[in-house]
């Protein structure tokens, strides 16, 4: 599975897991509706500082998002190494780009 499929089922899991709507998701993100629908969907990938709003909104980390959990299942000691290595490159882009947008928007 491609990231953005695992990032997509990953989020309508996490929303459903915590019984919310893709409105109130979206409320929690100061996000229209329908661009939540358009992420599901895979119609839309959103920036890296959504994704820290979307994780936020469901109360979870954000590599959660791109989290394989089927991928971890079973797997070695270092094989899980190297899950955590991913994990934290995930989260150092993340940080990346948020300073990106923290940037931008001071200019």
């Amino acid at each position: 599975m491609d990231v953005n499929g695992l990032f997509v089922r990953n989020m309508k899991k996490w929303r459903k897991n915590r019984g919310i709507s893709q409105k109130t998701l979206a409320e929690r993100c100061e996000a229209a509706h329908t661009y939540i629908r358009q992420i599901e969907s895979g119609n839309r990938t959103p920036s890296f500082a959504f994704i820290v709003k979307l994780a936020e909104a469901l109360n979870i980390e954000a590599y959660l998002l791109f989290y394989d959990e089927t991928a971890a299942k079973g797997k070695s000691p270092s094989q899980m190494e190297h899950l955590e290595a991913i994990k934290s490159e995930i989260l150092a882009q993340v940080a990346a780009g948020i300073d990106t947008v923290i940037v931008e928007a001071q200019k």
